[in-house]
């Protein structure tokens, strides 16, 4: 009961979706992760799939990018502008719950395609997300205000 409590509306929502379509079974709600501990749950994974209908520029899309961890997300908002659907991701129709069920199997059944979908993930977050160069990057338009 107290667990209950603690979860957001969102969470709420989700554990009823889970029983009323007889899920308990399936679905393992692993609570508040560190970061380690989250870090080895992508790559314990096969497939990451972000089913958001509607998002900005989800971390998680990036965080498994920049693991390799094989993505499969909505064609929607920020995230198709941070992975080039069949090159290093998977993208399908936002709702489109069948076209979602054929990338995660396409992802499973393309072994070869799927890890150089990935690698290319791996390789375009990691310089996404240099911090060097984008340090660099600030103080140069931060330089070119000034002037």
């Amino acid at each position: 009961f107290k667990e209950k409590l603690r979860l957001s509306a969102y969470g709420k929502y989700l554990l009823s979706l889970i029983r009323e379509y007889g899920l308990q079974e399936k679905v393992v709600m692993l609570g508040k992760l560190e970061a380690a501990e989250m870090k080895q749950r992508f790559l314990k994974s096969s497939v990451f799939v972000c089913p958001s209908v509607l998002e900005n520029s989800p971390n998680t899309v990036g965080e498994a990018m920049l693991l390799g961890v094989p993505a499969v997300a909505a064609d929607t908002g920020g995230i198709p502008s941070m992975m080039e659907n069949g090159k290093e991701g998977l993208l399908y129709e936002p709702g489109n719950v069948k076209m979602l069920a054929g990338c995660v199997l396409r992802t499973w059944e393309e072994k070869g395609e799927t890890a150089q979908r990935a690698a290319a993930a791996r390789t375009r977050a990691l310089a996404a997300h240099d911090g060097e160069r984008n340090f660099k990057r600030l103080l140069a338009i931060y330089e070119e205000i000034v002037q």
